[in-house]
């Protein structure tokens, strides 16, 4: 006799268990050394972002107060909007101690803290307007993909090395603007929405993301379905031109879907591979949100809303 599925208010209540003390939804990461727990607001921002839509008990929306408070802790505290892996200052469980802001962490803080209504949309707008010129992506360096170039974003808030382009980390900053409202001010972020998603199409058409093609495209992934995840996000966030791009990439997600969002599946890594992260809490709100109506409730953000790691390849190189 088969076994009856779970009931979602178990599996919710699943999820919440699995919140730890400092408010972060843990993950594992996979070295040589064994298996490391990591807290990071990279993971707690995309469940962040879903539990609105899971559930609006009281222990629920207490996990999601508590789950942004740890994402407002990373904050860079000398580069006012920009976000980090960890927050600083050490403690709690982590893999390195010391990480630079990030584009990814930034856009993944700024969409969660939008929708639960942490911050306005117009400082999002006027933070990520001040930060992402530091992102900008000039010539050509020694070992970039041909496709990496303007208006495309690197990735680390660090002068010295800027790091790769990762596709996934601009879809993510894409799906950040949008929900800062970008698309329908009269600033430049507009137009460099239209540009970004132009781009990101373009590379993508012409680089279908197979697990080999994604160590060029999305360094910082583990997974081509994180990729179409993102562009799915960003589509419900409202971002323009990004529809035909979601939809050549929603059979990814599909198919991770149809899978069950296995629990022990990699989702990130570093740019070299290596070592891996597994998020069991990200995948278990994900297969909540399957089921839920409406997986992201944009009346939740004041904009339309909707959730890669990374270490510092300098620091971390595994295998």
């Amino acid at each position: 006799m088969l076994e009856p599925a779970p009931r979602p208010a178990g599996l919710l209540a699943d999820l919440l268990a699995l919140q730890a003390p400092s408010g972060a939804f843990p993950s594992q990461v996979e070295t040589p050394a064994g298996c490391v727990a990591d807290e990071t607001a990279f993971v707690t921002a995309q469940v962040a972002l879903l539990l609105p839509a899971l559930g609006r008990s009281e222990a629920a929306m207490h996990a999601h107060a508590r789950a942004l408070d740890f994402v407002e802790a990373c904050e860079d505290a000398s580069l006012p909007g920009a976000f980090r892996f960890y927050p600083q200052g050490g403690g709690g469980p982590r893999l390195i101690d010391s990480l630079p802001p990030d584009a990814d962490d930034t856009a993944l803080a700024w969409m969660a803290l939008v929708a639960g209504r942490r911050r306005e949309a117009r400082e999002g707008r006027a933070r990520l307007a001040d930060l992402l010129p530091r992102l900008a992506c000039g010539p050509l360096r020694r070992g970039d993909p041909p496709f990496a170039r303007a208006p495309l974003l690197r990735t680390w808030f660090l002068d010295s090395d800027p790091g790769p382009v990762d596709l996934t980390v601009n879809l993510n900053m894409l799906a950040a603007l949008a929900a800062c409202g970008a698309a329908s001010s009269d600033s430049d972020l507009s137009g460099l929405m239209l540009q970004l998603a132009g781009r990101l199409s373009a590379v993508i058409a012409a680089h279908p993301p197979t697990r080999s093609a994604l160590r060029a495209l999305s360094p910082y992934y583990a997974d081509p379905a994180e990729l179409a995840i993102a562009a799915l996000r960003a589509r419900a966030c409202g971002a323009p031109g990004i529809e035909g791009l979601a939809g050549t990439l929603a059979p990814l997600d599909a198919r991770e879907r149809a899978a069950g969002r296995p629990p022990d599946r990699p989702l990130y890594c570093n740019a070299h591979g290596r070592p891996l992260w597994r998020a069991p809490a990200l995948q278990l709100a994900r297969r909540l949100a399957d089921r839920a109506p409406a997986a992201f409730d944009l009346s939740l953000s004041p904009a339309r809303f909707s959730g890669g790691f990374h270490d510092c390849d300098a620091q971390v190189r595994f295998c």
